[in-house]
């Protein structure tokens, strides 16, 4: 490289930190002012031979706000997600479907086993051990911690779509805010890489910079191609083979598979036949794999371990005033460890709601006292079902940024910022997903005969302050405090208070009950 190319090279690269120090400092004062807020559908797709990915633009604004990356995987069949770690915590909510996951504690026993056997051609016996394997089905939340490698399949012949959410922001990524899969397998395009070149450029640059950009661009691609000398793109494509030779004591041949050479079938695969997976013998014995009878037994045993924490929960906060730190968070040296904790949790329709209203719909939520792994996390999440012309009521989250994911039907929802403005007021529909930030009040009702979503949370133990209704903010306050403050008669401030009987979930009007009927039939 020239003398004349490297200081050019180092002036961009000069005039490039310094635009991303001004960008951290103008996000730190303006980037959570949001005035108007999107319905967002993903706007990027990639193929695999065994399904799809696709993703939300983490550079959007809101999603940068909430410093939080959306994505949707689909499985088709025999389908396998190649194993892959992140940056950042997830959690991934099974909107379709039934399967097996797994993820790799390191440093935790191989406590699956195969039984002893000779294998075919060779003379020695082997034996295989892995960590465990777990069931999914739909409705579930499965808690990723980051840096930890997780893999998922489908045996089910119905697809599997898993909507995942990455927490960037969280404190146990220290890399970049930028979303980052790390997989161990295969030559496949980043979910996220497509974004990773656009962070901040609309918001920095006028069209003079687009020139610099792309001399950017095409440095990075110059760097890139000049680093590896081969087409893979796993976390072991950039290593010369014969370290890997010698790591793993192999020849060449398995070393360029390790390496995904040559090799495009993306990053969900199919497997001829299926997968062979260790399960317990004696739930197998019981019901066939995959059968519905076994789908029902696992959510009884949900049901049973959702309906314990409730006076569970109230132990734990009254323990949380006289006990020392490790009581404060329920730990007792007993309860779990990291090898052994349960790892996903049940909040679909057919679980036990939180709240329900026959009327209305049912609200299920999750946080660290339903699933102590989510603590590690700090996310929770929250599944919601209303009926057509059902309401919840306005409320804001205390201390979270909430992403609300559609599964199905539509609604309409309202947003307004702390300036009193209205930054969101449309539909969301199946597909779409859109960002409440922290202290922003929201409110939809449903236009569909049932609409529902997931919103996931970034605080372990998100809260909710409501607005209207029984137990809101308006009902607690006291009558002439509510008349003063809104300059009403004191009949007026009762009804404000108490004309509302619900809590959280609001039926439809009358009026609205007998339309809906009429349109039916």
């Amino acid at each position: 490289m020239s003398t004349k190319l490297l200081a050019l090279s180092l002036s961009f690269c000069f005039l490039l930190l310094g635009g991303c120090f001004a960008l951290r400092e103008q996000s730190q004062q303006n980037e959570c002012q949001l005035e108007r807020l999107d319905a967002l559908e993903p706007d990027n797709r990639i193929e695999s031979e065994g399904g799809l990915i696709e993703t939300w633009n983490p550079n959007n604004r809101q999603f940068r706000c909430a410093r939080v990356a959306l994505s949707r995987a689909t499985l088709q069949r025999n389908a396998l997600r190649r194993p892959y770690y992140s940056n950042a915590p997830q959690e991934i909510y099974i909107q379709q479907g039934n399967g097996y996951f797994g993820m790799v504690f390191p440093g935790c026993p191989e406590t699956f086993e195969e039984p002893q056997q000779s294998e075919q051609g060779e003379g020695r016996r082997y034996r295989d051990s892995h960590q465990k394997v777990n069931r999914f089905r739909q409705g579930d939340i499965i808690a990723v911690p980051t840096g930890i490698v997780f893999w998922m399949y489908n045996d089910q012949d119905i697809p599997v779509i898993a909507i995942s959410l990455t927490d960037t922001g969280s404190s146990n990524n220290q890399l970049d805010q930028m979303p980052r899969r790390f997989y161990l397998a295969g030559n496949q395009e980043q979910e996220f890489l497509r974004y990773q070149h656009q962070q901040g450029v609309k918001e920095e640059q006028d069209n003079d910079g687009n020139q610099e950009q792309e001399f950017l661009r095409y440095q990075h691609r110059q760097g890139v191609k000049e680093e590896q000398d081969n087409d893979g793109n796993n976390i072991f494509s950039g290593f010369n083979r014969d370290f890997l030779e010698d790591a793993f004591n192999v020849n060449r041949h398995i070393v360029d598979r390790l390496q995904g050479r040559n090799e495009e079938r993306g990053a969900i695969v199919k497997v001829k036949g299926g997968l062979s997976i260790i399960t317990p013998p004696e739930r197998q014995a019981r019901h066939p794999r995959g059968s519905r009878q076994e789908e029902d037994e696992d959510e009884d045993e949900d049901e049973k371990e959702e309906r314990q924490p409730s006076h569970h929960k109230s132990r734990r906060g009254e323990d949380e005033d006289d006990k020392g730190e490790s009581r404060r968070h329920g730990d007792n040296g007993l309860e779990e460890t990291v090898c052994t904790a349960k790892l996903r949790l049940n909040i679909g329709s057919s679980s036990s709601p939180d709240i329900y209203n026959p009327q209305a719909g049912r609200i299920k939520t999750v946080t660290s006292l339903d699933l102590p792994v989510l603590r590690w996390l700090k996310l929770s999440a929250e599944h919601g079902s209303l009926r057509k012309n059902a309401m919840f009521v306005p409320h804001y989250n205390l201390n979270a940024n909430s992403v609300l994911y559609a599964l199905k039907g539509r609604a309409r929802l309202q947003v307004v910022n702390c300036n009193g403005n209205t930054v969101f007021d449309g539909e969301l529909e199946a597909g779409r997903a859109l960002t409440v930030p922290q202290n922003y009040v929201v409110a939809a009702k449903s236009l569909s005969d049932r609409f529902t979503y997931v919103a996931f949370k970034t605080n372990d133990r998100a809260g909710i302050a409501r607005l209207a209704g029984t137990s809101s903010v308006i009902n607690d306050l006291p009558l002439d405090v509510v008349a003063a403050t809104f300059n009403l008669e004191r009949n007026e401030a009762r009804q404000l208070k108490f004309n509302n009987p619900s809590r959280f979930l609001v039926p439809p009007r009358e009026s609205e009950k007998i339309s809906s009927s009429t349109t039916r039939v």
